[in-house]
């Protein structure tokens, strides 16, 4: 069935409340583990169908988000989300206080009763009104986002499409394209400012209504942290100031020297090559065509994932008037479909749609299709990251369908991109962490905080004369910091297994994709820092962890010169 015939159908809560209660009463009243069990399964498929539905909601609404059939759906996805949360958390402490509890963990997973106990953490029915009104702030936010018309050229492009120019290899064009944007960014101050101070006040009034100092500790609850703490991410970030932003800041002494340029400017800081970034050949079909070549050479179940996401429409890519930035994967668990968005603008990272994308894609598809229980098909957003992450390298073999003769161009900026990008979303998390910390803070004070931390995790770098980027605005459209707080760590921690998998599969290691595969079939039925260990790798947040992958990823560095 493609996506587009689905019937979209609003769920009726009346009826999910009365058949929760049903199924309440008959878990209290189970005389076995095995009863419970089987009451367990169809709560956790009712979720699913909902779950389903909120997905597809959101889908149409961002191909469009002046629908305003699907912009009112999804108004009421948001007023109405807490009491879906709640009728989950009503489940989690029964299953939890289970008289079975013990056969129930067997017949399950230990784990997913951690991960019930964090969640209880995570949400009370005191902060529900909180959660409506943050739900329509990230909404209010996206609107704005993808609202932008800006002019340049004697055209009108929205960011996504902005993009291709801010790429350009004439230097004066990339300096005007962020200008550009920077400009309406600036004409827009005041709305961006508003939307991100009322979330910080709600998110902080959450926290301190559920008892916690401020929304830190909440944000890590609700981002199912399960094996590391924020003790553990300050480890991280000092490995990144002292073992990993050193390394990054050579290599852009080595891309100013190429672009034949003093010093690094915001404008040149996505640039590799003097003459531009490589851009991929064909047409929108040429490269889906070439991306269906890659995933049935790469293994059985690629192959078989991509005709099941060509088949049935399953990808959404060109960048339009009202479709909403950015990309990402989605899950439809009724249908066992994974869905992709994300916005060409014929560069190089349309390319990173078939993989990024395409790697959350395969691990969801595998998910859905295999033996596990659904609570433990789904994972943390760091091990997701893994498994989109290292499929970018796994796809490097291929590189040369989508640029021909300069497919050694591509993978040298993808290398150098990825090592320059963990600063910078270190930066964004540590950037969260002061903010929530400092829940008063005005807008100039955030500013000012953003460039405080750019001159230390991006030391080699300036946003001087670029409008309201030199302001400290720059962060107003890293969408994760108004939509999903604390997310954005999860792509560092990522990045370096990432690093480890690549590592392993230029040294020659024959194992090298049958262990990313072991990692991705593991799915939510482990730790992320037991996958990692699994994996033969060191832990992110083992000392010497980032140190290592730099010495080793210089000698492959130097290597390709």
């Amino acid at each position: 069935m493609k996506i587009s015939e689905i019937k979209y159908q609003r769920p009726d809560i009346a009826a999910l409340k009365a058949r929760a209660e049903t199924l309440f009463s008959a878990f209290d009243s189970a005389s076995s583990a095995e009863e419970q069990l089987k009451i367990y399964n169809e709560f956790i498929a009712m979720t699913e169908t909902v779950s389903t539905q909120n997905s597809l909601a959101y889908v149409r609404f961002t191909l469009d988000t002046r629908d305003k059939f699907y912009s009112d759906e999804i108004e009421w996805m948001n007023e109405n989300g807490p009491v879906f949360e709640e009728m989950g958390l009503v489940f989690r402490k029964k299953m939890l206080g289970s008289k079975f509890r013990a056969e129930l963990e067997k017949a399950l997973s230990p784990k997913i009763f951690k991960d019930y106990e964090i969640s209880m953490k995570a949400f009370d029915p005191i902060i529900a009104e909180d959660c409506v009104e943050e739900a329509k702030l990230q909404t209010e936010y996206k609107k704005l986002l993808s609202s932008a018309k800006i002019p340049f050229k004697g055209g009108e492009y929205n960011i996504p499409q902005l993009g291709k120019f801010k790429e350009s290899p004439d230097r004066e064009t990339r300096k005007a394209a962020f200008n550009a944007q920077g400009e309406w960014m600036k004409q827009n101050a005041d709305k961006f400012d508003d939307i991100f101070d009322r979330m910080v006040k709600v998110r902080d009034r959450m926290a301190k209504k559920m008892g916690y100092k401020n929304y830190v500790e909440l944000g890590y609850y609700r981002m199912g942290r399960d094996c590391y703490s924020p003790e553990d991410i300050a480890a991280f970030r000092k490995q990144v100031l002292n073992d990993w932003v050193p390394f990054v800041c050579e290599r852009k002494a080595e891309q100013a020297e190429n672009l034949g340029i003093d010093r690094i400017m915001l404008y040149d800081d996505p640039i590799t090559f003097k003459d531009g970034n490589p851009e991929p050949k064909g047409t929108p079909e040429e490269i889906f065509e070439n991306g269906r070549k890659m995933y049935k050479e790469m293994s059985p179940l690629t192959g078989e994932f991509i005709d099941f996401m060509l088949e049935n429409d399953l990808f959404d890519v060109l960048a339009r008037e009202g479709k909403s930035g950015g990309g990402y994967c989605i899950d439809l668990p009724d249908y066992k479909m994974p869905f992709i968005f994300a916005n060409f603008n014929g560069t190089y990272g349309d390319i990173d749609v078939l993989t990024h994308e395409a790697g959350h894609a395969i691990a969801a598809y595998k998910a859905m299709n295999g033996p596990l229980t659904p609570e433990l098909r789904s994972f943390g957003m760091e091990t997701a990251e893994v498994h989109s992450m290292s499929m970018e390298f796994f796809a490097w073999k291929w590189m040369p369908l989508f640029f021909g003769e300069k497919s050694e161009e591509y993978c040298a900026m993808h290398l150098n991109n990825a090592i320059s990008f963990i600063p910078y979303g270190t930066m964004v998390d540590y950037f969260q962490q002061c903010v929530y910390e400092n829940p008063e803070m005005t807008p100039a004070e955030r500013k000012k905080l953003w460039l405080e931390l750019e001159a230390k995790f991006r030391p080699y770098m300036s946003s001087e004369g670029i409008a309201y980027m030199e302001e400290g605005g720059r962060w107003q459209y890293q969408s994760h910091i108004y939509e999903r707080p604390f997310y954005y760590i999860d792509y560092c921690l990522a990045q370096t297994v990432a690093f480890d998998f690549l590592i392993a599969m230029l040294h020659g290691n024959a194992d090298a994709f049958s262990r990313y595969d072991r990692f991705v079939t593991a799915a939510g039925s482990k730790y992320f820092t037991e996958l990692v260990s699994d994996a033969g790798f060191m832990s992110p947040f083992e000392d010497g962890a980032l140190k290592n992958i730099a010495a080793e990823l210089k000698k492959i560095a130097e290597r390709e010169q």
